[in-house]
């Protein structure tokens, strides 16, 4: 009898671990369905679908008082709107992190909020408040986070864009050496190389360095990088007396600029 009840028993429990797993409540699973789908969408290039998917993500994760999902999301949302050409909507979705009163989101997020915020407004030339928002990313980067190689590739960029050629030259050239810094930041090091020579006049270095750069970011498809590294190019081509091949590079950039424009929907549209 025993034995009967031991073999009645292992059967239930055999049984119980194949069960099916239950079913998710409902606005968790339209939750995660809405943000598979954005990411889907973003990667396809369909930014206004994604921009749409994640905004309904967004809405059910705080309905599931989700705020680390939520918080990732707000970022992906930032990101969209700003390859959307939004920017003002793109610093309003990280600006919902970095300036809420009550410390609701994870520290991670705030990082990568100042971090974002402070290369979008660098891209738009707003470098004393691009200068706040990196000052703020710096401090909540501890020695090993992530970001740190994105952080001194951008403060090297800052420094070139507020005229310190020789201080930018220095921190690009110590970051692409750095073995731990993923492709796009050794790209941004190389391209921040490239144009503190060209402000120093070292043209030829400066064009091995554009060159350099653009093999990167072809390799990363970074379409709106090629067309700044080809802009580069034919800067300094013109200025080693080589017209011909800076007419080349100059036309190559038109082209990659202008499918650019054509292949994004404005935000407002």
């Amino acid at each position: 009898m025993t034995r009967f009840f031991i073999l009645l028993l292992t059967g239930m429990l055999a049984a119980c671990g194949s069960a099916p797993a239950p079913n998710l409540p409902q606005a968790l699973e339209q939750a995660q369905a809405a943000d598979k789908d954005a990411r889907r969408a973003l990667r396809d290039g369909e930014l206004l679908r994604a921009q749409h998917d994640f905004a309904k993500a967004l809405v059910l994760q705080q309905s599931l008082d989700d705020t680390a999902e939520a918080a990732t999301t707000l970022i992906n949302l930032a990101t969209v709107t700003h390859q959307l050409h939004d920017d003002a909507a793109a610093l309003i979705w990280l600006d919902k992190i970095l300036l809420e009163k009550v410390r609701i989101y994870p520290p991670e997020s705030h990082l990568t909020a100042a971090f974002r915020k402070a290369v979008i407004l660098t891209n738009l030339a707003r470098l004393s408040e691009a200068e706040s928002a990196l000052q703020l990313s710096e401090k909540l980067c501890e020695k090993k986070c992530a970001t740190r190689f994105g952080i001194d590739a951008l403060r090297a960029r800052l420094l070139l864009l507020n005229g310190d050629a020789e201080g930018a030259l220095a921190l690009a050239q110590a970051l692409s050496k750095e073995g731990g810094a993923g492709q796009e930041e050794q790209a941004n090091a190389l391209r921040v190389i490239a144009a503190a020579e060209e402000e120093l006049a070292r043209y030829a270095s400066a064009l091995q360095h554009y060159q350099a750069t653009l093999e990167m970011d072809k390799s990363l498809d970074l379409s709106t990088r090629i067309g700044e590294d080809l802009d580069g190019m034919a800067r300094v081509s013109t200025q080693l007396g080589r017209d011909q091949e800076a007419a080349v590079y100059a036309r190559r950039a038109v082209l990659v600029n202008e499918s650019l424009r054509q292949s994004v929907t404005p935000a407002h549209e």
